[in-house]
């Protein structure tokens, strides 16, 4: 319901989203009585912002409640790391699946927590007269990006760069050695075993749908910092709310935030690459190439965790040290 709000125009837009959204959980409440009840409060708050939205309405049709709140919303999701509230901030940018990530609904963030704390900074800032407030956000968001102790946004950013740089090295590594891969020889035994160890081992680091997606957000991104080598209108915009010198500035002050983050990176990059390993080794049949697949997938996962339990220590370690 929340997305759909946010993504209402023209005829759509006129309704109240925040009466749908009543409407809506009432509904379960009436089919699921024995279940949950509405809280009083609950009550009042929704008819206090129906009022608020049909006044709106009332002189924009496009108006939006949840839009107006969204910046807050940002502020609160990326600050706040109580289990609801990382919930929440999954779904929004992993979507339903939870699969794969949405840079758009990662941009939308991003100008919204700006919005918030510009609004809230200075008088000059809200009226966009003043960096104050974009200063401000960067500071906020290096304090959660960059802190020493981990928090979920921190982790969320560690693991999906983990998989972009497995992905991107994987391409860089296996694009010239494609023709190998799809060599067809004859099975001799002995004789063309290192063939064959050497093309299952390809066959394990190949590129599948998700690891083109992931490459794709690479490129985005990589366009966006470049800061107008794009034409492309999203990766320009994205590129207009992120604040690389100014996040460099900040991560400058934190040498040992980084020295512990850069292990959490290398504990998030060989736990996906483990984790690859084992998908792939799923379901294998224990037979022939296949089962030489299953060996080789297993113990270079059970590797890969060994070595991603001794940087997890080494964080630790550093931890104890402060």
């Amino acid at each position: 319901m929340a997305e759909d709000a946010l993504s209402r125009s023209g005829s759509e837009a006129s309704t109240s989203t925040t009466v749908d959204v009543v409407t809506k959980i009432e509904e379960m409440q009436e089919q699921n009585a024995d279940v949950f009840a509405i809280p009083d409060y609950f009550v009042y708050m929704s008819r206090a912002f129906s009022t608020l939205e049909g006044i709106g309405l009332s002189s924009d049709p496009n108006y939006s409640i949840l839009q107006e709140c969204y910046p807050y919303l940002a502020k609160r999701l990326l600050t706040d790391d109580s289990p609801r509230a990382r919930g929440a901030l999954k779904m929004l940018i992993y979507g339903k699946d939870g699969d794969e990530l949405d840079l758009s609904k990662v941009e939308e963030l991003s100008k919204g927590f700006e919005s918030y704390t510009s609004s809230t900074s200075s008088v000059m800032s809200g009226r966009g007269q003043s960096n104050e407030g974009r200063n401000a956000a960067v500071e906020q968001l290096a304090n959660v990006l960059l802190s020493e102790d981990s928090n979920y946004v921190q982790d969320l950013v560690l693991h999906e760069s983990a998989v972009a740089f497995d992905a991107t090295i994987r391409e860089a590594f296996l694009s010239p050695l494609e023709p190998l891969r799809q060599l067809q020889l004859p099975s001799l035994g002995p004789l063309t075993l290192p063939l064959d160890l050497a093309k299952t081992a390809l066959e394990l680091q190949a590129i599948n749908d998700s690891d083109h997606k992931k490459l794709e957000n690479v490129r985005i991104l990589t366009d966006a910092l470049t800061k107008g080598r794009s034409t492309d209108a999203f990766t320009s915009q994205l590129s207009t709310s992120v604040d690389v010198p100014r996040l460099l500035q900040e991560a400058n002050k934190r040498q040992r935030a980084l020295a512990r983050i850069g292990l959490r990176f290398g504990g998030s990059l060989t736990n996906a690459q483990a984790k690859r390993l084992r998908d792939r080794a799923t379901g294998v049949k224990t037979k022939g190439d296949d089962a030489i697949r299953e060996i080789l997938a297993n113990r270079g996962a059970e590797t890969l965790e060994a070595l991603a339990e001794v940087l997890s220590s080494l964080d630790s370690g550093l931890a104890k040290g402060k």
